[in-house]
């Protein structure tokens, strides 16, 4: 393996050379590729990164000052580009990682710890739930798209607080949140919602970013509201969730 990185990292990327990739894994959006030389390669995207999958000396889709790894093998490469995060870090490095030690149980993982996930939940109960859903500290993974998109199909208002929930409806919404990212996980292009009978005019979703425009169950016009510190936007249909 060959590696490019950048000059911060240019002595553990050397490191890397030679060796091979021996497990790629997620933890929320982090992502985690393992090596045979016991560093791992840990990358967050956020919403301004992006991957490139090819084959070796494959033309870049974006200008080479924005690449901020390359793994090339003599079979595949790979660049990642723009992503704020991305750094190798030794065993005892990923042990003690503040940022990932701190993160709740992956909503996508086999082991998803629903007690443990319902226990951080509610260590804040007077949240209000569409807030709650985006905290990585309580589960990592969920985006605000599958924030709308799950409290809108499990009937849960973004506006409760948090210690109006159930067990149960929790529960659903992990699920529901698990269902979508799952689907969208085993196809390419971009996140896709909306159940394929309904999608018409473009639409891919039930209710993110379709302010005013009806709901597609009830036809009440879907409204928006901006919550937590960030003020992220939820979008919601006012008949359907309660």
């Amino acid at each position: 393996m060959r590696v490019d990185a950048p000059a911060r990292w240019s002595s553990r990327a050397r490191q890397l050379r030679g060796h091979c990739v021996t497990e790629v894994g997620t933890h929320g959006k982090h992502l985690l590729v393992a090596t045979s030389c016991d560093l791992t390669v840990h990358c967050h995207a956020m919403i301004y990164g992006s991957w490139q999958f090819g084959a070796p000396g494959m033309t870049l889709r974006k200008p080479q000052r924005q690449v901020r790894l390359r793994l090339r093998t003599v079979e595949r490469e790979a660049v990642f580009f723009n992503g704020p995060v991305m750094e190798l870090l030794t065993p005892e490095e990923l042990a003690a990682h503040g940022r990932l030690t701190r993160l709740g149980p992956d909503v996508m993982s086999d082991t998803f710890d629903g007690n443990e996930a319902w226990c951080r939940l509610f260590l804040d109960a007077q949240r209000e739930t569409g807030d709650a859903v985006l905290d990585q500290r309580i589960v990592a993974g969920i985006g605000n798209i599958y924030k709308s998109e799950s409290l809108f199909l499990t009937g849960i208002l973004p506006t409760r607080m948090v210690s109006s929930l159930g067990r149960q409806q929790v529960d659903r919404l992990w699920n529901m949140a698990r269902h979508l990212m799952w689907r969208d996980a085993r196809r390419s292009g971009p996140i896709v919602t909306l159940d394929d009978p309904l999608r018409r005019d473009g639409d891919r979703h039930w209710v993110y970013r379709r302010r005013g425009r009806p709901c597609f169950r009830c036809g009440t016009r879907i409204e928006m509201v901006r919550q937590g510190e960030l003020r992220r936007a939820t979008y919601f249909c006012p008949t359907c969730q309660v």
